[in-house]
């Protein structure tokens, strides 16, 4: 007989619907309570999925006291991640499920991964493209050698965007292309004359950022926009907000580029490119609507806390792509290649405008 659990969304804003449309897409899953600091937010989101009154909460340690969910989806602010993983996973959960970037700096999230370890919680962090079809595809084409040998690994996101809100994201997945290796060196630079914020936290206007894993291959990330005059100069000036996760994989028989969340009209969404040829690379676009990335991130969850097999978005995994977000900031303070792994433990971003977090 299958095994049923009870879940709870803390923190209902926008990105809280993804995670609740994947708790609700899987039958072994019973969305029970729901948890945010604005009554209307919460009456909203309990109204939306059917969850009673006395089930939504303003306080998420009542909820959490009073509840006693099996799987957990944090989708709060970026600051508040650190602070509730770890109260939550106090009252053992089986599983959470925090959003991304893990935390606001590598202190943070090793409490965050110790606490969880010492309470048996499994937690896994929210950079679930690694489950959308594109991002798959292309997978599927590198490892099955269609570019030869991965060298260098191309990446741009939207004027908009940054590091902690994007970036994540899109260097997550630069590493789970390369195996999940371990970066060796970051140099980067970055450009802050505007207090940004970016899911209640200060980011930084533009970033280019080079690494290197301890494979050999290498990585360029460019983000955001210089703000020069009235409009701001984007630094890769081809990419729009819906396919602002823009790769190009370079390997020694060719390329793979993908058009990150959408594609362009006119051409495949995923390509292989050998020469002056392009070949449209199969997406699975005939997804079922319930078959999100949430939902099979969830579905992986209940996998590794029933199995204990690994699971692709693992904390370290998530502290690792953090660590490589820090050393761009501390490599654009030191005005040098930082090497990994970083020594501060801190948020070089912050500390570098004095800012307190």
């Amino acid at each position: 007989m299958e095994n049923r659990y009870r879940a709870a969304v803390i923190a209902t804003g926008r990105m809280s619907r993804a995670h609740a449309n994947g708790f609700k897409a899987i039958p072994n899953v019973d969305l029970v309570a729901c948890a945010d600091i604005l009554p209307e937010a919460v009456k909203g989101f309990g109204e939306q999925y059917g969850i009673a009154e006395e089930h939504r909460y303003t306080d998420y340690r009542e909820m959490m006291d009073k509840e006693r969910p099996d799987l957990v989806a944090i989708v709060s602010l970026h600051q508040q991640h650190a602070e509730m993983t770890i109260t939550t996973a106090a009252f053992k959960p089986k599983g959470i499920i925090c959003e991304k970037p893990i935390a606001m700096n590598l202190g943070e999230a090793n409490a965050m991964i110790r606490t969880c370890q010492d309470a048996g919680v499994v937690l896994v962090v929210g950079h679930q493209r690694r489950y959308n079809a594109q991002y798959q595809a292309a997978y599927r084409a590198l490892k099955q050698g269609d570019i030869g040998k991965l060298t260098f690994i191309e990446t741009h996101g939207h004027p908009f965007s940054s590091l902690p809100v994007d970036g994540t994201h899109t260097i997550d997945l630069a590493r789970w292309y390369n195996d999940d290796l371990t970066v060796s060196w970051v140099f980067a630079q970055t450009d802050f004359r505007e207090h940004r914020l970016g899911w209640g936290g200060e980011v930084e206007n533009a970033t280019s950022l080079m690494y290197c894993f301890e494979n050999g291959v290498r990585g360029w990330h460019t983000c955001g926009a210089i703000p020069i005059g009235s409009e701001p100069v984007a630094l890769w000036p081809d990419v729009s907000g819906p396919n602002y996760h823009k790769f190009i994989l370079h390997g020694t028989k060719g390329e793979i580029q993908i058009d990150g969340d959408a594609p362009t009209e006119g051409i495949p969404w995923v390509r292989l490119v050998h020469g002056g040829e392009v070949v449209s690379i199969p997406v699975e676009t005939d997804r079922p609507k319930t078959d999100t990335a949430h939902a099979r991130l969830i579905r992986d969850l209940i996998t590794t806390i029933e199995t204990g097999a690994p699971h692709t978005l693992n904390a370290e995994s998530a502290r690792a792509t953090l660590e490589v977000l820090m050393a761009a900031y501390e490599s654009s303070r030191q005005r040098a290649a930082v090497m990994l792994p970083l020594a501060t433990m801190g948020n070089p971003l912050y500390e570098m405008l004095g800012l307190s977090l």
